[in-house]
């Protein structure tokens, strides 16, 4: 969906999940928000439930086509956000994983070697 001159929303929601963290009730679902920032470089922003991860292809796909994705940025690593890290990398295998020190520590401990990364800091930008 295109939000704005280069913004798109490409995450997906589930309407399958009823409970939040097993405790909540969501009577509507939950969403995975995603973005796709399109200018001179390609930004995506967090990833959705491994579950999704067709639906969600498609949905960038549909944005990009087959153009490359440059930057994966990671605001937020719990799995049901981050769980298509290693999919997206198969399917961009030049994507630069960008995060704070902790997340790029967490994402190896959850899925391994995250090939291409850079560290963002306070004051940080990213050329886009």
């Amino acid at each position: 969906m295109k939000l704005k001159k280069d913004l798109y929303y490409v995450g997906v929601n589930d309407r399958t999940k009823d409970l939040f963290e097993s405790l909540w009730p969501l009577p509507q679902g939950i969403s995975y928000n995603s973005y796709l920032m399109v200018d001179d470089k390609t930004a995506l922003i967090d990833t959705v439930d491994v579950n999704f991860f067709e639906e969600y292809l498609y949905r960038i796909r549909k944005a990009i086509g087959h153009r490359p994705i440059d930057y994966l940025i990671i605001n937020h690593m719990e799995p049901d956000h981050s769980g298509c890290i290693n999919l997206i990398r198969q399917y961009y295998p030049e994507i630069t994983i960008v995060g704070n020190a902790q997340t790029l520590r967490m994402a190896e401990g959850y899925y391994g070697p995250i090939g291409k990364w850079m560290q963002v800091n306070d004051g940080d930008s990213l050329p886009l």
